[in-house]
């Protein structure tokens, strides 16, 4: 007889946690919303945070946390939630998947190619990367290719278009029925997804049950307070491979169709496209999705559903400028190029650009996919040759892809004025109407290598608006943050800490309030170092620690200042303030001759400005 709960039994393991960690913080980089601390709070003393996870996992007291919301726009009309997951909640949620998907896996269809379990994984590779495992601090790179779990979709979705295409262009399909699931995340029925989960995990009651409660307290509410039981939040590895795996019943049932009719059946998700020879068939193949579809509690667009047919199927599945873009891409990325190499590969994308050049309306479909994917490499090749038409973009397509595209190449031009200038006027525009959209613009200001000073006046005016998201007010103080406080203002800043309701607010504004006198700045830590709320009691220990403390200084000069990476140093300001103040005579020399040498690399007036400063403090310091 099997044993029962193997899987939640394996959960209560702090190697497992260890792993999810690295999943969960490279998994975030991409997030609706980021923390102020890109989660270096919780890293600062990782293993005790996560052995204390551990210890309510194992007592049965673990309780997820509300999740952070915030509409993420679509098109100029359309707006879906987009939401994030709290950092502990987070580590679970992969620590759960990865240990379901190598049975779940299995379990799918080859033609399914989204969130497929990686081949080394298939052979139970879950600890296999123990020595690893114990530095707080991965690279992406050291993530992606020993820890990642699933494939990436950079290598699976072409393959799905790829074996698409082979199958018309060889095989004679010359049907095409395509449609598209209304509301996907949200419509997912977590009762249904029970069911799924149990019937391949027959077994495995207890982590299921974990996994659905946790996803039942984030469920919708009804009018009159009720829980719906249904949607999961998007945006994140573990509910997308939830939810390719909530769509087993159609894989199952299309399997079901194939054995008496001829078809081909391709899947990415909600993606589904069904190949089959005849019209009747491929008509007959909509009305059976829509009904199984229908038992899932899930519904078709009907405005998005039609059968293609033969240069229809063509015009849908390829695009010969995004691949000649793709191959141009790939032909120089992580090269180190001369300056006639790079001329000409700016050309032959310039080209690609100009037969979309003349569109007067917000690039859609196709056209957006290729401006997407030349941003990409205008972005590698660090040429504005784009800069009017990005600008332009920003206005009038409001699409987070594209404004994270967007921000992304223009941090690397060197033409900062006339970006700084471009967007502070959108900001103040009546086109900026996104909460999500202003605050990933107010980001990307924060990164200029000089704020003027109509731009901080702008962000001080938004931070103190109590009728903004509180996104939007986190990203102006933060931005604030970047530039030297006076005395007048940090003392107003440090009464409203106190008076301020929301939660995220305070933590975005911590980094500035590390710029307090030293009397005051000791108050205020240990202060935050005896919160009860976890998110900020975990800055203000790290705090407290780099302001005492010998070895969490020393460590963290040597991290900062091993080699320049300015945008790296402008996020740690707040840290740096702190240990300026740090009384111990090794820590104060180190960082002394530390800033000394990392001011002759620094070419951001703003950053310049700070570094200067924290230097005069210490040399003063030490000769008074």
């Amino acid at each position: 007889m099997p044993v029962a709960n193997i899987l939640y039994t394996r959960l209560m393991s702090l190697e497992l946690l260890k792993k999810a960690w690295h999943l969960s913080r490279n998994d975030a980089r991409t997030d609706f919303i980021l923390d102020p601390y890109r989660y270096n709070d919780y890293a600062f003393r990782l293993e005790d945070n996560l052995r204390g996870l551990l210890l309510r996992l194992q007592a049965g007291t673990y309780r997820s946390q509300p999740l952070l919301e915030i509409d993420v726009p679509k098109s100029s009309l359309a707006v879906r939630p987009g939401t994030v997951i709290e950092i502990e909640d987070r580590i679970v949620l992969f620590a759960i998947v990865c240990l379901m998907a190598p049975v779940l896996d299995k379990k799918l269809p080859t033609t399914v190619y989204s969130y497929r379990l990686r081949e080394k994984f298939k052979r139970d590779h879950l600890f296999k990367d123990v020595e690893i495992l114990d530095f707080p601090f991965l690279k992406k790179s050291t993530i992606q290719k020993r820890l990642q779990i699933f494939e990436p979709w950079y290598g699976q979705w072409p393959l799905f278009l790829e074996q698409s295409q082979f199958t018309y262009e060889r095989d004679g399909y010359r049907f095409l029925s395509v449609t598209d699931i209304s509301a996907y995340f949200e419509n997912i029925n977590l009762e249904i997804l029970r069911d799924v989960l149990l019937r391949h995990l027959p077994h495995e009651q207890r982590i299921v049950n974990l996994l659905i409660s946790v996803f039942e307290s984030w469920a919708s509410e009804a009018l009159d307070g009720r829980c719906l039981g249904r949607g999961i939040p998007q945006g994140n590895s573990t509910s997308s491979f939830m939810g390719n795996i909530y769509l087993l019943p159609l894989d199952d049932a299309i399997a079901r169709f194939s054995r008496n009719h001829d078809i081909k059946y391709y899947r990415y998700m909600d993606d589904v496209k069904i190949f089959s020879k005849d019209e009747a068939t491929a008509r007959q193949i909509i009305f059976e999705m829509t009904h199984i579809l229908r038992s899932l509690h899930l519904n078709i667009q009907g405005s998005k559903t039609e059968i293609l047919r033969d240069d229809e199927i063509r015009d849908d599945l390829e695009d010969d400028r995004l691949t000649r873009v793709s191959e141009c891409i790939k032909a120089f990325e992580g090269k180190k190029l001369n300056r006639n190499e790079r001329d000409e590969y700016v050309e032959r994308l310039y080209a690609e650009y100009k037969k979309i050049s003349k569109r007067k309306r917000a690039f859609r479909d196709k056209d957006f996919r290729l401006f997407r994917r030349l941003l990409t490499g205008f972005t590698l090749l660090r040429h504005p040759k784009l800069i009017d038409r990005v600008l332009l973009e920003i206005r009038r397509n409001p699409d987070y892809r594209l404004t994270r595209s967007a921000i992304t190449y223009l941090r690397v031009l060197r033409n900062r004025k006339k970006i700084a200038d471009s967007l502070l006027n959108f900001l103040k525009s009546p086109e900026n109407v996104f909460d999500q959209q202003s605050a990933l613009v107010l980001l990307a200001l924060r990164y200029m290598p000089e704020l003027s000073s109509e731009l901080k006046k702008y962000a001080k005016k938004l931070f103190e608006s109590k009728r903004v998201h509180w996104y939007i007010r986190s990203q102006s103080i933060l931005l604030i943050s970047q530039s030297l406080a006076s005395s007048k203002l940090l003392n107003r800043l440090l009464q409203k800490y106190y008076t301020e309701k929301n939660l995220e607010v305070k933590r975005a504004m911590i980094p500035v309030l590390c710029q307090l006198d030293a009397i005051k700045l000791g108050d205020f830590v240990r202060g935050l170092s005896f919160d009860p709320n976890p998110k900020i009691g975990r800055v203000g220990r790290m705090l407290l620690e780099l302001l005492t403390a010998k070895e969490p200084a020393l460590a963290e000069i040597n991290s900062l200042f091993a080699t320049y990476e300015a945008t790296r140093l402008m996020d740690s300001l707040y840290k740096i303030e702190i240990i300026k103040h740090n009384p111990d005579t090794v820590i104060k020399e180190t960082f002394t001759k530390s800033l000394k040498r990392v001011r002759k690399q620094i070419k951001r007036a703003g950053l310049q400005n700070r570094i200067d400063a924290l230097f005069n403090y210490m040399t003063m310091d030490r000769n008074a």
